[in-house]
């Protein structure tokens, strides 16, 4: 990525280029991951040989269009990328990770010397990658890890312009092109018109304080905490991210194909869709992405729960005392209780071999499972209230204790808009995408708020341990693969 400059580009002699380190290590690191990927498989062959019943691309998007999908820029190169070499879409997507590195490093850093943009990259390394081959790495891929980097692109030139940067015409046209890509996909376009509209908050509420900035933090300051960020000159960057997202859901939804695909995938995914009313659309769904981040160790979860923890003990909560230390330890003891259950039930007793995930009882014809579900919903509800309430109290700037709150209530709410939706099993765990990274990004944030040396080897130790089991669980889905 280098048409683009960093905050506070310039080198002091001996200094060391951590950005272009890490950049370096995540070229390597993915493209050697990606290295191991078997090739064609789930869905990815399907499309393979839809693409090749069609002489004219053109007429089969249109054709897509009408009886299946809204998706015209992904499934555009969807269709393309199957008839080439599948190293082609290994390098592409490689490609597309050095991209979401670099953004993340430019939004969450800003600074080529700080070793911070080595964290930005550990934190992405243990996103579970397993995710984008559940459905065929290319379809899966498109639709979620691209839309993601085109998203978080488009989010660091909003950074630029807050940081006094001017973008050059060309980059203007990129920030574009990557609004659009976004937009063109429905989850990824809900997510950019939540991220926009937060930022016109932002702008519009501190323009009318008259202020310059966004203060508003009246916390003592202390090690580690950041100053709150200025405003941009202007709102038309964010006025135009937020309409791009808006007439991509507009698009999305006028799809004739979409409500084709749903009455088809009701028929074969979920043939008890029509008959749920809403308060059993809601508890499956809730308690099937809580289920996803308990029943297997998940690392993510794991160490935002652990900083919650950390951040939470040490700081009181914002001087709320004991009452602050308690909730800090709920998200953690949430987790590790039901991951202890499961792991228990499942692995120790039930000799539970493979890596997967069961879908929630729909009928709660069973008192076993009834109570299971009651259980879970409410763990769940008490562990968002406890992580607001830790968030919302931190010793940070009032923006950013809110942004890294609606960061996640975007991606939880994201996710669970399938629950209008028969897929809300069958499209699986790559949907969580929005909240994965809203967790790793808050993370980062809090890791700048442990104080403490035994604190941090903790967190490197967890994220050594997530990168380990990260690569473990994507190459073993390889050899699986290889199998069938």
């Amino acid at each position: 990525m280098k048409e683009e400059r960093t905050h506070n580009t310039t080198m002091k002699e001996g200094q060391r280029n951590w950005y272009a380190v890490s950049m370096a290590v995540c070229a390597g690191f993915f493209l050697l991951l990606h290295l191991t990927f078997v090739g064609f498989t789930n869905d990815d062959v399907y499309f393979r040989d839809v693409a090749g019943m069609w002489d004219s691309l053109p007429a089969l998007i249109v054709h897509r269009y009408l009886t299946d999908s809204s998706r015209v820029l992904s499934e555009s190169i969807l269709f393309i990328l199957v008839k080439c070499p599948f190293i082609v879409w290994q390098l592409l997507d490689t490609l597309i990770c050095i991209l979401l590195c670099h953004s993340a490093c430019v939004v969450l850093v800003g600074d080529r010397q700080k070793k911070e943009n080595l964290l930005v990259l550990a934190l992405f390394a243990i996103y579970p990658y397993m995710h984008m081959g559940s459905a065929g790495w290319i379809c899966t891929s498109l639709n979620y890890m691209w839309p993601m980097a085109t998203l978080m692109y488009a989010l660091s030139g909003v950074v630029r312009r807050v940081r006094g940067e001017k973008p050059a015409a060309w980059q203007y046209v990129l920030y574009a092109a990557a609004l659009v890509f976004t937009a063109n996909c429905e989850m990824s376009a809900t997510v950019l018109v939540f991220a926009a509209a937060f930022l016109l908050l932002r702008y519009f509420v501190c323009r009318r304080s008259a202020k310059n900035t966004c203060g508003g933090n009246t916390e003592p300051a202390h090690e580690g905490q950041r100053s709150e960020a200025a405003l941009p000159s202007d709102c038309g960057y964010e006025i135009a991210a937020l309409l791009i997202g808006v007439a991509g859901l507009v698009f999305a939804l006028s799809a004739p194909g979409n409500g084709e695909r749903t009455a088809m995938e009701a028929a074969n995914w979920m043939p008890e869709f029509p008959d749920l009313n809403f308060f059993q659309k809601f508890r499956l769904c809730a308690v099937f992405v809580f289920e996803h981040f308990v029943v297997i160790p998940d690392v993510p979860f794991f160490l935002f729960s652990l900083l919650l923890f950390f951040t939470g003990w040490q700081q009181e909560a914002g001087g709320k005392g004991r009452l602050g230390r308690a909730v800090s330890v709920i998200p953690l003891l949430i987790d590790v209780v039901f991951t202890a259950y499961y792991f228990i039930r499942d692995f120790l007793i039930g000799h539970k071999t493979n890596y997967d995930f069961t879908t929630p009882a729909i009928y709660l014809t069973e008192t076993k499972d009834a109570v299971i579900q009651i259980l879970e919903l409410a763990a769940f509800a008490v562990y968002i209230a406890a992580a607001l309430y830790l968030l919302w109290h931190l010793l940070l700037p009032f923006w950013t204790r809110l942004g890294m709150i609606w960061a996640l209530g975007t991606g939880f709410a994201v996710r669970m808009a399938l629950m209008l939706s028969p897929t809300m099993f069958s499209s699986w765990h790559r949907t969580l995408i929005f909240l994965y990274f809203a967790f790793l990004g808050d993370s980062y944030l809090l890791i700048g708020l442990c104080g403490k040396k035994w604190q941090k080897k903790t967190v490197y130790a967890v994220l050594a341990a997530g990168i380990a089991v990260n690569l473990i669980l994507t190459v073993g889905l390889q050899i699986r693969k290889a199998r069938m």
